[in-house]
């Protein structure tokens, strides 16, 4: 299997896009199609041929727009992080200070990581990169790396405002949403839970906050 590690999800996604034609509604119900087919089967066994039937199209169309099995899970991906990501991370390009903002991002980005599409995807890929470590890195540059960076820009322009003092800012993005998740994320990982209520989510994305800002407010 060719090695998809050189180009993000996104990129090989949109490559295999631009020789399809211009048919949105039909490459999403494929797209639909195959992240079925790869949850039920697992990614290996997971065949074109599976994937055409639970898609509902016939094996030609299926090669019309995507070439390839890996390029298909990397459009997979690209559905699962990219699109719902971008509500969560979209706010951050909005007006506001580190302290207002801060909060409902942080709740929106635990809400996603417990969905239930995030969480079928990260298990897919756990299982399958061992013998398949090109579609870790896939998730990864099209999930948590695109967040990470997005999160890391928004406090530089914090940093430059004089509300925050980091030097890492990717690494402080990566810290923050670690302690939004808390003991969540690997729960849900475990299926030790399903969800969270709104008011677990709250209760520790406040102290997220608290925490985070204390230990970068500027010292003066």
């Amino acid at each position: 299997m060719a090695d998809i590690s050189t180009g993000t999800a996104a990129k090989i996604a949109t490559k295999s896009a631009d020789a399809a034609p211009d048919r949105p509604g039909k490459r999403a119900q494929i797209i639909a199609g195959a992240r079925r087919a790869f949850l039920a089967a697992g990614y290996e066994a997971a065949s074109m041929s599976l994937v055409a039937r639970e898609a509902g199209v016939s094996k030609g169309t299926l090669y019309v727009y995507f070439t390839n099995k890996e390029a298909l899970f990397a459009a997979v991906v690209e559905a699962v992080c990219r699109q719902p990501g971008d509500s969560v991370f979209d706010m951050l390009a909005g007006p506001g200070t580190a302290a207002e903002l801060l909060p409902a991002f942080g709740r929106r980005f635990v809400a996603f990581i417990l969905s239930r599409q995030t969480h079928e995807l990260r298990w897919l890929v756990a299982a399958e990169a061992r013998k398949f470590p090109e579609l870790g890195r896939s998730f990864y540059e099209a999930g948590p790396r695109q967040g990470t960076a997005r999160l890391a820009a928004f406090l530089k322009r914090r940093v430059e405002a004089g509300e925050l003092d980091i030097d890492d800012t990717v690494l402080a993005a990566s810290q923050f949403m670690g302690l939004c998740q808390a003991e969540l994320g690997l729960m849900r990982q475990m299926n030790v839970i399903e969800t969270a209520t709104p008011q677990r989510i709250g209760y520790i994305v406040e102290r997220a906050v608290q925490l985070f800002l204390d230990g970068y407010r500027p010292h003066r």
